[in-house]
């Protein structure tokens, strides 16, 4: 690491520290406090975005210098239009979507464009990248949101004799978990980083090695290890388990707690916000983050939908963010708010559970005439349990179903095969659908099905979506 370099990231992580005793205090807030401190975020947010960016300048043409800044009257914005107007939607003029790609295809370290931002790319997962840039106050607040996460996790460096960490997921700088690691890597500890698309078999070795006493992965990587280790392949005994990324199923939280006897931390992060909240040591639910971000939980038609019930979508404002803003930014996952707060005290609002992403609901023929939407929930809940079947994904083409299995050493391909076919079909039936061709199809392994990130989609459409009716 070259000294400037090192220079530089001391320097973030020492301001990322200080930020991360600020953010901490906040547990200490009130509800009251909490929601002072997001209007007043708001407000400098939005006038700024209104001030210095012409897209945002344009979409909030009707907003009075001494108007009230009201968060549900703002319009909400989507990735495609985040990615169609790059050049109008970030506020310093320099940067150009084509000047970011550049920089992007050409990263190769935790490299600054124009000496002042971190760009990033999202894995590419719900059919579209999206491209993403922080300045280093900014990133200060993403590296913040971060020591923070490790404060709940109860993560410390020790030293002389450093914490054994292992990381396994993406292996490429353009993605943001990939550029926190590189970010904190100033020797507080002993790092062992594995792409998540690294054959299992490899895995084992280099953990069984390493011995982390500290292990993060992504769910799905998890499941894999999970397995090897009540195999006996696999020999390490982690104090924690953290993930993200994916969707955590009950089966993948049975199996950790069977294989290590813990429970793992469950993250909340994307590239858009940072880290926007994490399990606590209660474990019962993610907390959100709401300091850095304004989160709302809404229906098709952006109608907010009450505690304990799964919304369509997630709108997310980014409070910190300046150089690219983004207020009330449609996200695709579907999550409920549990209705209590958690034993714990924090004011942040739990989330009881992420059930995967609209995109990944299935909307197939139905049996009483034209269709009916499958949830990815009742495809796991049909494949769960299955002997052997370490892996599976489900892809709708036009010819129906095909589901992708990888199973355990010593399964019957055979008696998987059927298992996977005719629980699947009946669950389908059950859920009003015509029962639609499906084709079970056996491989070694599905590790080349992560997408650039390193994340596994568990059920995936190639089918245009349908277009949703407003009345």
């Amino acid at each position: 690491m070259a000294t400037t370099d090192r220079a530089r990231r001391l320097a973030e992580i020492a301001g990322a520290m200080r930020l991360a005793r600020e953010l901490i205090g906040h547990d200490r807030w009130t509800e009251d406090q909490l929601a002072a401190h997001q209007r007043r975020r708001l407000e400098q947010v939005v006038r700024h975005a209104a001030a210095s960016s012409p897209f945002y300048r344009e979409r909030l043409a009707g907003l009075g210098p001494t108007d009230p800044v009201e968060l549900g009257q703002l319009p909400t914005v989507d990735k495609a239009t985040v990615m169609d107007r790059f050049d109008d939607l970030v506020t310093d003029r320099r940067l150009t979507l084509a000047a970011v790609e550049a920089h992007l295809d050409g990263l190769t370290g935790d490299d600054l464009l124009l000496g002042r931002y971190r760009a990033m790319a999202t894995g590419g997962s719900t059919g579209r990248k999206g491209v993403f840039v922080a300045d280093r106050p900014e990133w200060r607040q993403y590296l913040g949101g971060f020591l923070r996460w490790n404060h709940y996790m109860g993560l410390k460096p020790r030293l002389p004799r450093r914490l054994r960490i292992a990381s396994i997921a993406a292996a490429r700088p353009l993605h943001m978990s990939y550029r926190m690691a590189a970010s904190i890597d100033v020797g507080l500890y002993r790092v062992l980083r594995l792409e998540a698309a690294t054959p299992p078999a490899a895995m084992v070795e280099a953990l069984n090695r390493h011995q982390p006493e500290f292990l993060y992965a992504y769910g799905s990587v998890l499941g894999l290890l999970a397995a090897e280790q009540l195999e006996g392949r696999l020999r390490i005994s982690p104090a924690i388990i953290a993930s993200s990324g994916e969707t955590h199923t009950d089966e993948l939280r049975d199996a950790i707690r069977s294989a290590w006897g813990t429970s793992s931390f469950e993250l909340y992060g994307m590239t858009e916000a940072g880290i926007i909240g994490s399990h606590c040591e209660r474990h019962t639910g993610i907390h959100l983050f709401e300091d850095q971000a304004i989160f709302e939980v809404v229906d098709e038609r952006d109608r907010p939908v009450p505690a304990g019930q799964a919304g369509h979508k997630l709108l997310v404002t980014n409070l910190v963010t300046r150089t690219q803003p983004l207020l009330r930014y449609e996200v695709s996952d579907m999550v409920a708010v549990a209705p209590e707060g958690c034993p714990c005290g924090r004011p942040f609002r739990l989330l009881a559970g992420i059930e995967g992403r609209n995109d990944d609901i299935l909307h197939l023929p139905a049996a009483a005439g034209g269709t009916t939407a499958v949830h990815p929930l009742a495809l796991r809940t049909a494949l769960a349990g299955i002997p052997g079947l370490a892996q599976y994904k489900v892809v709708q083409d036009r010819d129906g179903l095909h589901v992708r299995v990888a199973l355990r050493p010593g399964a019957d391909p055979a008696d998987a095969a059927h298992l996977v076919a005719t629980r699947l079909a009946a669950k389908l039936t059950a859920q009003g659908a015509t029962r639609p061709a499906i084709e079970v199809e056996l491989r070694d392994t599905l590790q080349d099905e992560r997408d650039t990130a390193g994340k596994f989609k568990l059920v995936e459409s190639r089918l245009p979506r349908p277009t949703a009716r407003v009345p």
